[in-house]
């Protein structure tokens, strides 16, 4: 008897140690793999003006490197809850690592935007799952006092990587060599992740966790409504919107098949629905779906107007600009490092007031890059809006990430952060896109009224002599014309902060009292504070 009790004790502590050592490995493995899609997302933003000369593609078309990979990113985001369910996470995440991997080779062979384009897409769906299900792994598998330790590490290392060594690198190799380079460091993280994911990986990270039947015609709507409606936004500004009959039958397929799958979720035909809307009826999950859209839309100015402003108008280089985009990765990472020793000041004021301070951050960065942008700006001057942006995207996302599930019980977490992060990644995709159109549209604006002003004698308004060429005329209005263009572009961005800011008060509703499932230290307060970490995003 005893040595029967001796055996299943020895069997007991070899099978903790086999779980912690696949906790661990896990772990790992989704730090790499998301540290790799980070890492792609900063560089291919930073090295848009060079992939238009070797695909030979139109800055707004260079643009699409950016919205496609974002919508499959959030397509990628909806499904992810119902395929590591159907498939294990063990398998699901070893397919995608090993897919983002072969994309990632494809990219940096692509001889043609469409071929560009088309492993963008797939590198997108491949890299869409890994924050949501990484998250989901620390809810489930870490209790909520020891969850801070490897939610810090997780976040710092992904900030790191993506936006402070990723420019500085992904410049360097621009200038040097070629930007195609840019893919090698993903796709070595990609293999080593799907390495780790199959050896050590765990198929199901909690004991509820079940297999469902996929929801097929939910899945064909999203895949529908997603690429139509990117179809027409992406070609929206070259085709003339609404004035092309094939945009606007793809709008109305976009918009009808959205909301057929939104109504085909809610049905109670639909049996095993991809995503579970009734989580909306938690008024701090509905209010953070529509502030992570609003907060997507933010994110889309560091992600693509302020390296294009860099590049293009400041004319730096690839290097330049990379070193001066690492100062805003720079300040995101020293929040993240100074996020425990501020828990109690921000457990005084709240989740919401630390959110509201975040968007005042950013509104006084977007407007100094508006006051301060020219054609020659020193780079000491953009050094404060840059650190303000780091510091706004430090604190905003985590806060708003704890404060949207401080009263979502841990079992719906994995849908839950799906829907979230979903919204915010829809946000990022429309923000890029409307960022594009509100520069061209800006600047045929101010080049008509500059060349207006210059034939009615205003000579003062280009501060030059009557006797220009008219190939010299064209260069400054071109120059001016984009100085405006910008500098509206950061106003915009300031006033969709400010409009932010009302939708706050949407996160504090009073919350229920805790159901005996969820640990107190999942409440919003002190100690869930800690756990702010878990929204980390791009």
């Amino acid at each position: 008897m005893t040595q029967s009790a001796h055996a299943a004790s020895i069997g007991t502590v070899g099978a903790d140690k086999r779980r912690e050592l696949s906790r661990s490995v896990t772990l790992a493995a989704l730090t790499l793999a998301s540290a790799a899609e980070t890492w792609t997302t900063s560089g291919v933003s930073l090295t848009l003006t060079d992939l238009t000369g070797t695909l030979s593609a139109s800055s707004d078309q260079a643009s699409w490197a950016l919205t496609v990979y974002m919508a499959a990113f959030a397509v990628s985001i909806a499904l992810s809850d119902r395929l590591s369910l159907k498939y294990g996470n063990r398998h699901f995440l070893t397919a995608l690592s090993l897919s983002y991997a072969v994309a990632s080779v494809g990219c940096a062979l692509s001889t043609d935007l469409s071929t560009f384009l088309l492993f963008r897409a797939i590198a997108g769906f491949a890299g869409g799952a890994f924050l949501v299900r990484a998250f989901v792994f620390f809810t489930q598998q870490y209790e909520p006092a020891v969850r801070p330790i490897p939610l810090v590490g997780y976040a710092i290392a992904y900030f790191f990587v993506g936006r402070f060594l990723s420019p500085v690198i992904c410049g360097w190799l621009a200038d040097v060599a070629s930007w195609r380079f840019l893919f090698v460091v993903p796709t070595v993280f990609m293999l080593t992740a799907a390495w780790l994911f199959n050896r050590h990986g765990a198929d199901h990270w909690a004991e509820e966790d079940s297999r469902k039947p996929l929801d097929s015609l939910g899945i064909g709507l999203l895949f529908l409504g997603a690429v139509c409606l990117q179809t027409a936004l992406s070609r929206g500004e070259v085709d003339g919107w609404f004035e092309s009959s094939t945009l606007f039958t793809f709008f109305l397929v976009g918009i009808t098949a959205n909301s057929i799958f939104v109504l085909w979720q809610l049905s109670s035909w639909n049996k095993h629905p991809l995503l579970d809307f009734a989580i909306l009826r938690n008024s701090l999950a509905r209010g953070g779906a529509i502030l992570g859209f609003l907060v997507g839309l933010l994110l889309a100015g560091s992600l693509y107007v302020i390296p294009q402003y860099l590049r293009n108008l400041e004319v730096h280089s690839a290097l330049q600009t990379g070193l001066l985009l690492s100062i805003g990765g720079a300040a995101s990472v020293l929040v993240l490092c100074c996020f425990r020793s501020i828990i109690p000041l921000f457990a005084k004021i709240g989740g919401t007031s630390v959110l509201l301070f975040a968007l005042a951050v950013e509104i006084a960065s977007q407007l100094l890059f508006a006051h301060f942008v020219t054609t020659d700006t020193p780079d000491r001057d953009l050094w404060l809006p840059l650190a303000l942006n780091g510091i706004f995207v430090g604190l905003s996302v985590p806060t708003l990430g704890i404060v949207a599930f401080a009263t979502v019980d841990n079992q719906k977490a994995s849908n839950g952060r799906a829907m979230y992060y979903g919204c915010r990644q829809l946000g990022a995709s429309v923000g890029v896109t409307l960022s594009a159109v509100l520069i061209d549209r800006r600047m045929s604006f101010h080049s008509s009224r500059l060349l207006d002003a210059f034939a009615n004698r205003n000579l003062s308004v280009l501060g030059q002599a009557s006797d220009l060429s008219d190939r010299t005329l064209s260069a400054m209005v071109r120059k001016q014309s984009s100085v405006l263009s910008f500098a509206d572009t950061f106003y915009t961005m300031a006033l969709v902060a400010a409009v932010t800011v009302f939708f706050v008060p949407l996160l504090s509703a009073p919350a229920p009292a805790p159901s005996p499932a969820r640990s107190p230290l999942d409440e919003q307060g002190s100690a869930a504070l800690p756990q702010a970490i878990a929204g980390v995003g791009r």
